[in-house]
């Protein structure tokens, strides 16, 4: 959609002293632009998902989605209006999604089911692989949170290291501090069920080595 900034909503902005000279109050200009930011920005907002068990969920949260650099489109917009301007822009983002859809997630993602202890992986949106996880220790207060949440990095044969640990793993993907994706040798194999209420960690099967670019949790 297109939004219009002209003269009307600036020269609420402007300060004129008694030397003539003009000063843009930018605290007014940036409460504004961020009201018009508000409506497109998406990081944290709730979704409507419809998951692989075909239930609909919302779920919010995470640092995944759209997200307008606001102090850069200052700085574009008062260049403008100092050369006297009228300009049609993109606006600058912080970071992007995947679509600007209502889902915006898109077709590639990994969603993890944290009541069935299941993972998906779809990629352009045909399922690759699945599996059942084991998502953190409820016990100890280290349950993986819900949310949309954005794969950092993807590493190979990394070693994951806390207090009194340090276990190697093949793939190591983190989305939100120190919680990420990863295999789980030392399970045997044993994940799903209510493993993660009492003696889990962040850990999954059949995890293959190439995953999403976005991490979805969702409490089905």
């Amino acid at each position: 959609q297109k939004e219009s900034i002209d003269g009307s909503v600036i020269n609420k902005w402007l300060n004129v002293n008694n030397n003539l000279d003009v000063t843009v109050d930018e605290n007014q200009e940036k409460t504004y632009l961020k009201g018009i930011f508000s409506k497109y920005n998406t990081v944290g907002k709730t979704r409507s998902f419809t998951t692989s068990s075909g239930n609909t969920v919302s779920v919010s949260g995470g640092d995944y989605g759209w997200l307008v650099n606001t102090n850069k489109e200052m700085q574009d917009l008062n260049e403008a209006m100092k050369k006297g301007q009228t300009i049609t822009k993109q606006p600058t983002y912080s970071q992007t999604a995947a679509s600007h859809d209502a889902n915006d997630i898109g077709n590639t993602y990994v969603e993890v089911d944290l009541s069935k202890q299941h993972v998906w992986y779809y990629k352009n949106g045909s399922l690759v692989t699945q599996g059942d996880v084991v998502t953190g220790n409820v016990s100890l207060n280290d349950a993986t949170p819900p949310g949309v949440y954005k794969i950092k990095y993807k590493e190979r044969n990394a070693t994951l290291k806390g207090q009194g640990y340090a276990s190697p793993v093949s793939y190591w993907m983190p989305f939100n501090g120190g919680i990420g994706l990863h295999d789980a040798p030392w399970r045997n194999g044993q994940f799903g069920g209510n493993i993660y209420l009492t003696n889990g960690s962040h850990g999954c099967v059949n995890c293959p080595p190439e995953l999403a670019q976005t991490i979805f949790s969702s409490v089905d």
